[in-house]
């Protein structure tokens, strides 16, 4: 049987950056021939970044794209490349699924819509320029993905192209999940492998469920398949490659590593067919520069925790790096939370490019500074100490002529936390850092949070990371440590005392919130199960608990919509993935 050596470039795109997206498959085109590879496959829609939103619904975007299509097209003397991008229909033959077939349409294609038809593609060059096209046919529409509001699926023959004697059948992501679907489609035209173009979200558990995917997909059409994935972060999103080819009993050959790029070198045994396009090109392999190319590499998977802490690192670097931040800022409570993003920070961006802020207050106990003075000092960031006492006394003079009396109970919590807001807010705006806040996903998810306060920034590093697997992730961060034979960034003191907001005398969060070890999964079957309090009840939760626990998630839901953006960790964030109304009278007391 003949042997295709395959090069899976795991590139981190930059959404709308063509010239950059085109230099990076530009390098990766170098880097496979260097390695003798018969053809390089990139991610969905690696040309325009992923995803576009509605960047798509402009013409010249579309216009733009076809433009750095055409400049990869351009490079001579270098193996075949499968370009995930955005072609029009008309183009290259392209045929599209016509409006009038019934099918729900995408606001693109409304009457009044200047936009053209588009597919989601992945296009095949060879040095005689565009071969061939395929178009994506499974459009998903749900959890972070919008697809019928900008595609239209392809019509017609699914696309086979014919390199070094293997008839290579093309897949865009959600075409290859559905059994009986596009790939089974592709093996019964001749295809004797299959290739997927994907730009999948991390989240928990993703990577098994993969695999478990392919394995099948691979016994149901008796194909080796190539899946490469996408790297890197995109405002929520995180992508974590992960890259992986099976043979065609579904065991894997190859795996690229965790959130970062790389390219990904397989060689892969397929049965021969004379189907398809030929793409072969004048490029020839130079084996004596290849011998020593090591290839079928397969990467050891991440454990849970360590993808959760990677998947953070990499969200915050990407969202810094793309939006042109080129530092970062924060306030240091001497809390686990804020421990937790200071040392994510610094792992994502160094030490020099990290400052924190302690804003102590009448009520900050002594170990709150110490503890973020041990933690700065570890980190090797620089700390501030700025007391809101002055601050905070003057604010309430002014308040105590409107109110009649001084504020006090959570009008004075609230306040202390608003004047920390104000001051790093007012520090991002003189330095151009961005503010990191610290709040996690059981605060955000109950609202045990300040509006205008705490919730103040530019990211947040860590609203989808419920408190509980807060713990575990400083936890793992220190044992890395000791391992690498470094100081433990999180002092013991900041991971053993119990957490509190410290705006009152005394205060600890489980005078407003349940225990976290009762409440984080509580949340998990309410916010990302979609369970109703009824159906908790039912399976023997208690009652009280669940309805005081659902009542906090609904009554926040306008407090959520004004929160910074931050990584996607877990399969149901609160955003683009959670669209709750916040005029919503479906309560728990009332069902």
């Amino acid at each position: 049987m003949p042997v295709i050596r395959l090069a899976l470039a795991q590139m981190n795109t930059v959404v709308g950056g063509f010239a950059q997206n085109v230099e990076t498959l530009g390098r990766f085109r170098t880097q496979a021939a260097a390695a003798g590879a018969d053809l390089v496959l990139s991610p969905e829609l690696a040309l325009t970044g992923y995803p576009p939103e509605d960047l798509l619904l402009k013409e010249g975007f579309i216009a733009a794209t076809g433009l750095a299509l055409e400049e990869l097209a351009l490079d001579l003397n270098l193996p075949p490349l499968l370009v995930g991008t955005v072609v029009a229909e008309g183009a290259y033959g392209v045929k599209l699924v016509p409006s009038s077939d019934g099918r729900d349409l995408p606001l693109t294609h409304r009457a009044d819509s200047r936009a053209g038809h588009i597919a989601n593609a992945l296009v095949a060059i060879s040095e005689r320029g565009i071969e061939a096209v395929a178009t994506k046919r499974l459009l998903p529409n749900y959890d972070v993905f919008d697809e019928l509001r900008y595609f239209h699926p392809g019509l017609g023959a699914h696309t086979i192209v014919n390199v070094a004697g293997v008839a290579v059948g093309l897949l865009i992501c959600e075409d290859v999940w559905t059994s009986q679907g596009p790939a089974a489609k592709l093996a019964a035209q001749g295809a004797t492998l299959l290739v997927v173009a994907n730009a999948s979200p991390f989240a928990r558990g993703r990577r098994d469920e993969r695999e478990a995917m392919l394995r099948e997909r691979a016994l149901e059409t008796s194909c080796p398949i190539a899946y490469v994935n996408l790297v890197g972060g995109q405002d929520e999103l995180v992508f974590d490659g992960q890259s992986v080819v099976v043979n065609e009993v579904g065991d894997v050959i190859a795996r690229a590593g965790a959130f970062s790029e790389e390219m990904l070198v397989c060689e892969i045994e397929a049965r021969a067919s004379e189907v398809g396009t030929p793409i072969d090109t004048l490029y020839a392999r130079d084996e004596s520069r290849t011998k020593a190319m090591h290839v079928n590499h397969v990467a050891d998977p991440l454990s849970d925790v360590e993808e959760i802490y990677q998947a953070l690192v990499m969200g915050t670097r990407d969202y810094l790096r793309k939006n042109g931040f080129r530092s970062a800022i924060l306030g240091l409570s001497g809390g686990i939370d804020s421990s937790l993003v200071a040392t994510i920070a610094v792992d994502a961006v160094g030490a020099r490019a990290v400052r924190g802020f302690a804003m102590p207050s009448r009520y900050s106990s002594d170990h709150s500074v110490s503890d973020a003075v041990e933690l700065a000092a570890r980190l090797d960031i620089e700390l501030t100490t700025l007391p809101i006492e002055p601050a905070h006394h003057a604010l309430g003079g002014i308040l105590a002529n409107v109110l009649d009396s001084e504020p006090s109970g959570l009008t004075d919590e609230n306040l202390q936390s608003r004047i920390r807001g104000v001051l790093l807010m007012a520090i991002s705006n003189a330095t151009g850092a961005i503010v990191l806040t610290t709040g996690n996903k059981s605060e955000m998810a109950t609202g045990y949070s300040t509006l205008y306060g705490d919730s103040a920034g530019g990211f947040a590093v860590i609203k989808d990371v419920p408190k509980t697997l807060v713990y575990e992730l400083c936890r793992y961060r220190n044992e890395v440590a000791a391992g690498d034979g470094d100081p433990e960034p999180i002092p013991l003191a900041v991971l053993v005392k119990a957490p509190s907001a410290e705006l009152r005398p005394d205060q600890f969060d489980d005078q407003s919130l349940p225990p976290y070890d009762e409440l984080d999964p509580l949340l998990e079957l309410y916010v990302e199960g979609d369970a109703t309090a009824e159906e908790l009840i039912e399976r023997g939760h208690d009652p009280a608990l669940v309805l005081r626990i659902a009542r906090l998630v609904d009554m926040s839901e306008y407090k959520r919509r004004q929160m910074p953006p931050g990584v996607r960790i877990s399969k149901k964030a609160f955003g683009r993935d959670r669209r709750m109304p916040i005029t919503n009278a479906f309560r728990p007391d009332t069902e």
